[in-house]
């Protein structure tokens, strides 16, 4: 008769207040019954990570056909992928999510658990992964993209330059669009949304800014950086 190897064991020394002693043995029994029976916290997990390992293998293949598909949702899913091999190069606007069909929605979940806490990089699961990834990349233009802009910095002035403004007839509140001047890495236009409360505050700080700057004052007639030639308006 076969008699299977003891498993590895280790010595474990500790020293418990003797008020404690019952029920820290008490804890001992139970773990060990529960450990046998494979019921442990830790075992549980254990078996729910492998479980979502699967599942995210599976699912990360059938993503990846679809971003190598014609389907009306593959740019999207290959996007997807984009962002999990290089999230810096290749920005994700995870509501984009929203637009995908129930189950690639569920596939997308499966892989965002499997990348958690990856044994290796999203693309190392398959033998040519960086080659198949590059391919799907340069299938959809991903790479010709422009970068995306770098968010606000907190505390730091730019030098805006108002473009247009857009609005609901009958509504106060307005949208403003402005152009960051001076910055090479902000190309693109910027969309301010303000309430009606707000709309009108600004409008009203604006113009008694302005009204200000063109009162008569002492050794001059009207704003400092007043034009040549340059008069009142008649807003004012």
């Amino acid at each position: 008769m076969n008699i299977p190897p003891r498993p590895q064991t280790h010595r474990i020394t500790s020293e418990v207040p003797e008020h404690l002693l019952e029920a820290f043995q008490h804890t001992l029994t139970e773990f060990f019954a529960n450990a046998h029976g494979g019921l442990t916290p830790a075992q549980r997990a254990a078996e729910i990570r492998a479980g979502d390992r699967d599942r995210g293998l599976d699912s990360l293949l059938q993503l990846v056909d679809v971003a190598e598909g014609v389907t009306e949702q593959a740019e999207t899913v290959a996007e997807f992928l984009a962002g999990l091999y290089n999230g810096t190069d290749y920005r994700f606007d995870l509501t984009a999510l929203r637009a995908l069909d129930d189950d690639l929605f569920e596939h997308c979940l499966a892989v965002l658990r499997l990348d958690h806490r990856p044994d290796v990089e999203v693309h190392r699961y398959f033998p040519d992964g960086q080659q198949r990834w590059q391919r799907i990349i340069a299938r959809w233009n991903l790479d010709k993209r422009p970068a995306p802009e770098p968010p606000p910095v907190r505390g730091e002035r730019y030098q805006a330059r108002y473009v247009t403004h857009s609005e609901a007839p009958g509504y106060r509140h307005v949208t403003l669009v402005v152009a960051i001047d001076g910055d090479p890495a902000r190309e693109l236009p910027i969309e301010l949304h303000f309430s009606a409360a707000d709309s009108e505050g600004i409008a009203r700080d604006l113009v008694e800014t302005h009204r200000l700057a063109w009162a008569p004052r002492e050794h001059r007639d009207g704003p400092i950086d007043r034009k040549e030639g340059e008069r009142r308006p008649l807003w004012l």
